[in-house]
C-alpha cells in the first residue's frame, strides 16, 4: 500500500526487538519497520525493523556511540546561508563527511544570496563546484534558485540540514506555502539562529517524494575515526597511501602528499585547515 494513503499511527516498539542493542536511538525518522496495526489497543507494534540503506548520523557528546538522525533518505540538502547568520565552512565539510559515511548524496544550498554579493558567493561556489558537489544558490525574495530546488526534490527523498537559522524551514515553506511550517526568526543579540524546528520531521510533498526538515545543527560530530577520516575529502584521495609513513595524519609527519598538495596549492588551505580541526576533534 502508498504510504500517502495511510493516517499516521502511533506505534510502540516490541520489547524484545532491540534486546542485543544498548542505543538509546532505535529508531529514526525514515526507518521502514513492518508494524501490526490489528491490535485492539489505540496503537500498533512495531514488530522488526529493516536495514537501512543509508543514513545520517553524529557521535552524541555522551553515552552512546551513534545518534541517527535519518535513515534511507537519497540526498542530504546542506543549507548554508551566506549572512545572517554567516558562512560556517567548518559545518559545511563535516555534514559532507556525514553524508560520505551514510551513503547520501550531497547538495549545497547557498541561502539568503540577497544579502551577499557575487565577490562573496562567487569564492565559496567555485571551490565546492571544483570537488564535483552540487552548488545552488537560493534567495527566497529574488525568487532565485527555487526551480531547480523544486526539481531536486521531486521523486526523492531528502534530508534538510545545516546551522539554525540559515532559512532551512523558509525554503519549505516558499516552495509549498501550504504547509504549517513555523519560521525561525534571528536572534538580534548573537546573530544566531533559533531552533525553530525541535524533531526531525518527515513531509510528503505534491511533487513526489518526502523531505525531513532536521533540527538546527550548531555542532556536529561525524561518526567516523581519525584514521578513515581523509578518505572522505574527497580531493585528499588520490594521494592517500603515498605518504612516507604508513597510517600518515597529514598533521605533523613529514614527507606528506597532502601537505605538499597543500603548499603547491591543489588542495586549498580551507579545506586542510577543517580537516585538521575535525582530526583533532576525533
Amino acid at each position: 500500500m502508498d504510504v500517502g494513503e495511510i493516517e499516521p499511527r502511533l506505534c510502540r516498539i516490541r520489547g524484545n526487538l532491540f534486546k542485543e542493542s544498548s542505543y538509546i536511538n532505535k529508531i529514526a525518522v525514515g526507518d521502514e519497520v513492518e508494524v501490526d496495526l490489528t491490535a485492539a489497543e489505540d496503537a500498533g507494534w512495531i514488530l522488526r525493523m529493516f536495514p537501512r540503506r543509508t543514513k545520517l548520523s553524529r557521535r552524541p557528546s555522551v553515552g552512546y556511540p551513534e545518534q541517527v538522525l535519518v535513515s534511507n533518505a537519497d540526498t542530504l540538502l546542506m543549507v548554508a546561508s551566506m549572512r545572517t547568520p554567516p558562512f560556517r565552512g567548518g559545518l559545511v565539510d563535516r555534514l559532507l563527511v556525514a553524508a560520505s559515511c551514510g551513503g547520501l548524496e550531497p547538495v549545497l544550498i547557498l541561502s539568503k544570496a540577497d544579502l551577499a554579493t557575487s565577490d562573496e558567493i562567487s569564492p565559496i561556489e567555485n571551490l565546492y563546484s571544483s570537488l564535483g558537489y552540487t552548488i545552488l544558490v537560493t534567495s527566497i525574495p529574488e525568487s532565485r534558485g527555487l526551480e531547480s530546488l523544486r526539481d531536486l526534490l521531486q521523486n526523492r527523498t531528502t534530508v534538510l540540514s545545516g546551522h539554525s537559522g540559515v532559512g532551512k524551514s523558509s525554503l519549505i515553506k516558499a516552495l509549498f506555502p501550504d504547509w504549517e511550517i513555523r519560521i525561525g526568526r534571528i536572534s538580534n543579540k548573537s546573530g544566531k539562529g533559533r531552533h525553530t524546528t525541535r524533531m526531525a520531521e518527515m513531509f510528503r510533498i505534491p511533487i513526489g517524494g518526502f523531505i525531513v526538515d532536521t533540527p538546527g545543527i550548531r555542532e556536529l560530530e561525524p561518526l567516523v575515526t581519525p584514521n578513515e577520516l581523509d578518505s572522505h575529502y574527497v580531493e585528499f584521495v588520490p594521494y592517500l597511501g603515498q605518504c612516507k609513513f604508513k597510517g600518515c595524519t597529514h598533521i605533523h609527519e613529514p614527507q606528506c602528499l597532502i601537505k605538499d598538495a597543500v603548499a603547491s596549492k591543489k588542495i586549498t588551505e580551507q579545506r586542510y585547515k577543517s580537516y585538521c580541526t575535525l582530526f583533532e576533534s576525533l
